[in-house]
């Protein structure tokens, strides 16, 4: 399980030094390094190292001293969220691992949440964005759902990588297209890192894509009661 700490340290380090990055093959499998990801050589050490240094000064680190199980909150016992967030995601072709981490990021499974600049619902949708994806009822978790995994899945048909993908959900396609990568914005780092963190941790822990089987599989520990937690992973 420690893993996921150096592929996202691998992560950061490779979107830092290479900020233009857009193309590269999706996640189909859990990958060991950013260079499965990003389909290139990573720099040489020394230089990794140094900028790994900045980005730790800067506060761009995850606590290594927890388990990785301990970042995070147990899986969430509404059956039928889950439920949704399968017959969704592959609706349209999406891991509902993946849109898992992004729901449980965006609103942690909340379906009245509003966020100070305005998105709505369970899934954050911007208001404009809701006009276009035809969402009506912005709180009903169903239809944000629905409407949340295609728009998703139009970000990653457009920029052909989950992390571009993210990227575009949280700062908007046109801010992508115009960094050409994750645009230089704090938020928008953190926010990709975040999801990404927790969507390797889920599928490292659960190979199969199916939530219902996730939920399962819940250890006696993973399966403490989540009413209440509302912290960061």
């Amino acid at each position: 399980m420690q893993l996921v700490l150096p592929i996202v340290t691998a992560l950061l380090v490779v979107a830092t030094a290479f900020p233009t990055l857009a193309a590269g093959p999706k996640m189909a499998t859990v990958p060991t390094s950013a260079t499965e990801i990003h389909g290139i050589a990573l720099p040489d050490p020394v230089a990794a190292a140094k900028r790994d240094a900045k980005l730790r000064e800067a506060g761009h680190r995850f606590d290594g001293r927890k388990p990785v199980a301990c970042r995070y909150p147990a899986l969430i016992e509404n059956k039928q969220l889950l439920r949704w967030v399968n017959i969704y995601s592959r609706k349209n072709g999406l891991d509902p691992r993946l849109v898992y981490a992004l729901i449980e990021q965006e609103s942690r499974f909340n379906p009245c949440a509003v966020s100070p600049k305005g998105a709505q619902g369970i899934m954050q949708i911007m208001p404009d964005t809701q006009k276009v994806l035809g969402l009506s009822e912005p709180f009903d978790p169903e239809r944000n759902i629905a409407a949340g995994t295609k728009y998703l899945r139009s970000m990653l048909d457009r920029f052909q990588t989950e992390v571009m993908a993210l990227a575009a959900y949280n700062a908007g396609p046109g801010a992508v297209a115009k960094h050409g990568g994750v645009p230089p914005y704090e938020e928008t780092k953190d926010y990709v890192l975040k999801v990404v963190d927790r969507y390797f941790y889920l599928r490292q822990r659960y190979p199969v894509e199916d939530l219902d089987s996730m939920h399962k599989k819940l250890t006696l520990t993973d399966a403490a009661p989540l009413a209440g937690r509302r912290e960061n992973p």
